[in-house]
């Protein structure tokens, strides 16, 4: 938006930061070590600010090679000899800041320990060097850093302060931003002059039914955190001038969705414990079996799924029927698993911030009715008006393969080959969904973001999940948090350095 000549500001600075989630607070905390001037502006209010970071797990990529991991993610990336979801230059810088993440966050007092060697495409070379550890305390405890840290920097930060246009002069530099700001029980609208910088770390379109229809794979589908996060980064980028890039992609798994809140629940299929327990899944005996079908009562993938990418096997689309046959799905689960422990991972909203909680034994969502439950088979699909017959061979068949320890259709893992023989039984839908988008104004190895011929838009910069570096596979868990913090401080880093504008 092209400012007027006679722009009244509201308030000037060097760098603006628009988000207050992991990223920004990298990037606001990076350029304060090179100027005093500087703000974050956040949309929610102080008092129930939250954000993708904050609900996560608090787990972080961090590969133990440089080198190792460029060829990983190169092998991820790339779709042909010329062709690439991202390209190299940005992958090699993605790798040489992503390794020192640890030492930075020690830097600050924080700290990681390490979980496991966990690349989610293990097949790939140089799989072995990408490794996830765990903040303490889960992402919620990373932010809480974050957020003293900014304190203590004596970096301003508005809230309630919705950023809703970039500004800039007659030569196309951003040199601000148009924001709404709450106070005092009123709307008002505020000028605000980045005399260096913009950083859009706004998150992604988590909340936007529009965008998501628009660009996604399938619909519906839900997320387990960024509600508020309804994509005005990456509108405010387009404005002027930005291109896009993965903006299909997402980090995309299967939840369950309730009516009663904005937000999705992470399923926790196996039961397994969260934390270093949940890389264990594919070693140790299952405690208790489970299967997923479509909507008509069929198996139609391995429930060892990917965590990150396991929302593709539900794109599949039926143009006779004109509908999604795997929106929604089932998780088909007998009472051994019933018993056993949460249907969900208790991070998230069922987690520390406590939009719902979920009771141990799972009785309160079944009396609720999100669970639903049959003394057999029959009368279990009869409730989730599905096939009973064709539901009823679907598990026979599941049950003799668990017999013979194979799983011929799918290749299921043996150790998660458990029967489905002790009733009650029980059915939970399953939709795709996940923790976050990854598209938005693409950015190169600086962090700058690029018009449409591949120059960089002056003044403005992108970090975190607005326009992430991930395209249709996502490297390990934790990658995001990685990126937020490497990206973050690549912003923070460059943005400070540029020249003021008039």
């Amino acid at each position: 938006m092209l400012v007027p000549s006679d722009i009244q500001w509201d308030k000037e600075t060097e760098v603006v930061v628009v988000g207050y989630g992991l990223a920004g607070a990298v990037a606001a905390i990076t350029a304060r070590e090179k100027t005093d001037h500087i703000m974050i502006l956040e949309k929610q209010g102080a008092d129930s600010h939250y954000s993708n970071s904050s609900m996560s797990g608090g787990f972080v990529m961090r590969p133990s090679d440089v080198n190792g991991s460029i060829e990983y993610m190169e092998a991820l990336c790339q779709v042909d000899e010329s062709l690439y979801w991202t390209n190299t230059d940005t992958i090699r810088v993605w790798a040489e800041y992503t390794t020192q993440d640890k030492d930075w966050l020690e830097n600050l007092g924080g700290q990681i320990k390490f979980i496991s060697k966990a690349a989610e495409y293990p097949q790939l070379p140089g799989a072995d060097s990408i490794e996830v550890w765990q903040y303490p305390g889960t992402g919620w405890r990373m932010m809480k850093l974050m957020y003293e840290q900014v304190k203590s920097r004596q970096i301003e930060v508005w809230y309630q302060t919705l950023a809703q246009r970039l500004l800039t002069n007659e030569k196309g530099e951003v040199i601000g931003v148009r924001a709404i700001k709450a106070r005092d029980g009123q709307q008002d609208e505020v000028s605000i002059r980045a005399r260096k910088a913009v950083i859009l770390c706004s998150g992604g379109f988590e909340g936007n039914e529009e965008m998501k229809l628009q660009y996604l794979r399938v619909y519906p589908i839900y997320f387990t955190g960024g509600s508020v996060n309804t994509g005005e980064g990456i509108t405010m980028a387009q404005e002027v001038g930005a291109d896009l890039w993965h903006m299909n992609c997402c980090s995309g798994r299967l939840v369950l969705k309730f009516p009663d809140f904005s937000v999705a629940f992470p399923l926790n299929p196996s039961g397994r414990a969260f934390g270093k327990h949940m890389f264990r899944s594919l070693s140790e005996k299952a405690p208790a079996g489970f299967i997923i079908v479509d909507k008509f009562g069929r198996r139609y993938m391995s429930e060892n799924f990917k965590a990150h990418a396991a929302w593709y096997q539900l794109t599949v689309y039926d143009a006779n029927r004109l509908e999604y046959p795997r929106v929604p799905s089932y998780y088909i689960f007998d009472r051994r698993r019933m018993e056993h422990s949460p249907l969900v991972l208790m991070s998230r909203a069922a987690g520390r911030y406590r939009y719902y909680k979920w009771s141990r034994d799972n009785k309160a969502e079944l009396k609720k009715g999100w669970i639903v439950n049959g003394d057999t088979i029959t009368e279990l699909a009869n409730r989730i008006g599905i096939s009973g017959k064709t539901l009823n061979k679907t598990v026979r068949v599941w049950n003799k393969h668990c017999e013979e320890g194979k799983d011929p259709e799918f290749g299921r893992n043996p150790m998660e080959l458990i029967p489905l023989d002790s009733p009650p039984f029980y059915a939970i839908e399953l939709f795709p969904g996940g923790p976050n988008t990854q598209g938005g104004p693409r950015r190169n190895s600086q962090a700058q973001v690029l018009n449409p011929f591949g120059n960089p838009i002056p003044g403005l910069y992108a970090a975190g999940e607005c326009g992430s570096i991930y395209g249709m596979l996502y490297p390990a868990t934790g990658s995001n948090l990685a990126e937020c913090i490497a990206f973050g401080r690549i912003a923070g880093e460059n943005a400070v350095c540029e020249a003021e504008k008039v």
